[in-house]
């Protein structure tokens, strides 16, 4: 892992990862939700453990992912947010009317 200086690379990873851990909540609590809502449809059809096998496959694969992008992120975050921060610095010297 390359050393940084940037101390906003560090800021940077660390707001992403945790978006992506509250998406994951969200989504998860959205999932409950549902579930609970329809449970009586899913016990009237018999499709109760169906279901919710299912939301539990999708669950367990989007929180795997989220998580596999975390730690790729915490092993790339100087070549990932350096090129970000560059553009960044750019992008606010041009608005300020300076060249670079």
């Amino acid at each position: 892992m390359a050393q940084h200086d940037d101390p906003r690379v560090d800021g940077m990873f660390r707001r992403d990862a945790i978006g992506a851990l509250a998406a994951v909540v969200l989504v998860w609590l959205l999932y409950a939700f549902t579930y609970y809502t329809l449970s009586e449809v899913f016990n009237q059809l018999g499709l109760s453990a169906l279901m919710g096998g299912l939301a539990l496959c999708v669950l367990v694969l989007n929180a795997s992912s989220i998580i596999a992008m975390i730690k790729h992120f915490s092993e790339d975050r100087t070549a990932i947010y350096s090129r970000d921060l560059y553009y960044l610095d750019l992008l606010r010297t041009n608005r300020a009317g300076g060249s670079k």
